[in-house]
């Protein structure tokens, strides 16, 4: 049972091996901490910051397991290795590590049943086992959240034994956990353990003034130190990150500018579905059981503290659902002593994994962008250099830097600057991946298209029924579900028409009144260089030689000027020729009424 939620959260994984914007900090510092080590100038976070800045912890931990996994595999096996999946699955292993401490502080306090039904009901949960490999700073917090809340679970069972040295010794654990959590990952955690901690020390007397200052303060400044010391070398300027975002959302209310929800939102809209089952459960094991009205208490604090803020994320509240599960748990053990108990506890459970199915099959068409990028690499081969541009909605939907596999042979951007369609061509793209293809059409053309996620629509009783009839003889899995999953082309893989030097040099051309095409060790090109001066001193130089396509570049231009040699000069288009060809001009005294000078 203890390694049952691994399970599923590997499962979860390798059904949607790509992640979201939100998740992507942490993956993209993963990936640099794995391949470029201490050289930060070709880290993702120097040209892409985000809003806020985010701790590099956590990366290091999961950069330095990955790597150490990556150099005991055989060569031969690597260029199987999907890295993006192993740094996921090492995160998703370490918080089923902690949710099996969770759950055998669950059973020191309610029962061995107990301990069994919260694995069973949290494996009927969606949310907490599909994040939980995702590298969100909330995941990255959760084992430390998850190892602290365990042990103020059993300072619980502790006091039932009248035990106080005990007690204050998991409260101090509590503390050690849980600072960190907040310190370094996410704030929420730090107000928890506020909770927690003004609870055990106010009303209940459990936690001695002396151990709360000297185990607080010290836990404080060593996670200080740690982020501060980490961190600032990341970023390269002295910073707190967890403080700035704090700053940022709770004293700048900046948040808010992502939506806003109702006070209820937690309560009624967000605990039924991440919970399901176990959410009326847990409110049943409420009404009947103080020792389950103890353990809410801290959460229902927590969540109601939340719930004053405008803007609502299901994740600022991942780190109480275990403590529901838990309760939930406690109720299941006295229903299944009845019948009616026990059709309702499986009836319900049946309901939550159902759910779970529809949802990660939802999730399954939600990243079309790390399909888009995985599909490209499919159409066009390793070893033939090219440009690729992915745009904001493909960064957003699972492209990152693990999926790009071809570096440094192929070049990919993610450039956010470009205003019109010939910037794309001005920065010589070879590929797109776009959202709006139309846009493009004059350049490129679309060689593929990705679908994904349009609408999630009920089926009717009589389409529901004929789906079931067909799952009989197809085995369909679709079939069984009461929602139809519409999908619609999302994405577009765009390919530059014909040959994408000449259609460069075309533009360039077109583009600029003068532009030279030039080798810098060439004394032909220096001399042509030396008489422009003396009438120009803006036009365009292009160094054939500096680029990495210096072939297909004399190609393409031999195709439009029927010259090979360098250096050759454009005016409005047409080429006026070589070095001979411009001195020629400068000797007869035309050149500068030919010059656009």
């Amino acid at each position: 049972m203890k390694s049952l939620a691994l399970v599923f959260i590997a499962l979860f994984c390798i059904s949607c091996p790509y992640t979201k914007v939100e998740e992507s900090f942490n993956l993209q510092a993963t990936h640099d901490i794995i391949h470029y080590g201490t050289d930060i100038s070709n880290y993702d976070h120097v040209e892409f910051p985000g809003v806020v800045p985010r701790t590099f912890i956590g990366s290091l931990v999961l950069g330095a397991i990955t790597k150490m996994i990556l150099f005991v595999t055989p060569s031969d096996l690597q260029l199987l290795v999907n890295e993006q999946l192993i740094v996921r699955l090492v995160l998703g292993t370490i918080v089923a590590a902690a949710l099996t401490r969770f759950q055998t502080a669950v059973g020191r306090l309610f029962s061995s049943g107990a301990s069994t039904a919260f694995a069973l009901l949290t494996c009927c949960q969606f949310h907490i086992l599909f994040w939980s490999s995702r590298t969100l700073p909330n995941t990255l917090a959760l084992p430390l959240v998850l190892m602290g809340m365990a042990e103020w679970i059993e300072s619980l069972a502790v006091v039932q034994q009248q035990q106080q040295q005990r007690r204050v010794q998991h409260l101090q654990r509590m503390i050690w956990y849980l600072a960190p959590a907040g310190i370094i990952f996410r704030f929420e955690a730090g107000i928890l353990l506020a909770i927690l901690v003004m609870i055990e020390w106010i009303v209940y007397h459990n936690l001695p003034l002396s151990t709360l200052l000297k185990h607080g303060i010290l836990s404080v400044i060593l996670s200080l130190v740690l982020t501060l010391s980490v961190d600032s070398f990341f970023w390269q300027r002295w910073l707190w990150p967890e403080g700035e975002v704090f700053y940022f959302n709770a004293i700048l209310n900046k948040s808010s500018e992502w939506g806003t929800m109702p006070v209820y939102a937690y309560f009624l809209l967000f605990l039924p579905r991440i919970l399901m089952v176990s959410y009326p459960l847990a409110l049943l094991a409420y009404c009947r059981d103080a020792t389950v009205r103890r353990l809410l208490m801290p959460s229902l604090i927590y969540i109601g503290l939340f719930s004053c803020l405008p803007h609502k994320e299901w994740r600022f509240i991942i780190y109480t659902i275990p403590v529901w599960t838990a309760a939930a748990a406690a109720s299941v053990v006295g229903l299944i002593r009845s019948r009616m108990g026990l059709a309702l506890v499986l009836s319900g459970g049946l309901a939550s994994i159902v759910g779970s199915v529809v949802m990660l099959s939802i999730s399954m068409q939600n990243y079309p962008g790390g399909e888009a990028l995985a599909r490209l690499h499919l159409l066009e081969p390793s070893t033939q250099p090219l440009h690729v541009h992915l745009d904001v909605p493909t960064a957003m939907t699972g492209a990152s830097r693990f999926g790009e596999l071809f570096r440094p042979v192929w070049r990919y951007s993610k450039d956010e600057s470009h205003q019109s369609p010939d910037d794309y061509i001005q920065a010589e793209y070879t590929h797109l991946i776009t959202s709006h293809p139309e846009l493009h059409n004059d350049h490129f053309i679309v060689v593929d298209e990705i679908r994904g996620l349009d609408s999630v629509r009920l089926k009717t009783p009589k389409t529901y029924i004929q789906d079931l009839r067909q799952f009989i003889s197809n085995r369909h899995l679709d079939a069984i579900l009461p929602l139809n999953i519409v999908t619609a082309p999302k994405l577009f893989i765009m390919k530059l028409r014909g040959h994408p030097q000449t259609q460069w040099v075309n533009h360039i051309i077109e583009k600029y009144p003068m532009v030279l095409y030039s080798k810098t060790y060439c004394p032909f090109c220096r001399r042509a260089k030396q008489i422009l001066n003396t009438h120009c001193k803006n036009y365009k130089v292009i160094e054939v030689d500096l680029r990495p396509d210096g072939i297909a570049m004399k190609e393409a231009l031999f195709t439009i000027s029927g010259r090979r040699t360098f250096p050759n000069l454009f005016v409005h288009g047409k080429s006026i020729g070589g070095s001979d060809d411009i001195a020629l001009l400068q000797s007869q005294g035309r050149l500068a009424e030919i010059l656009p000078c």
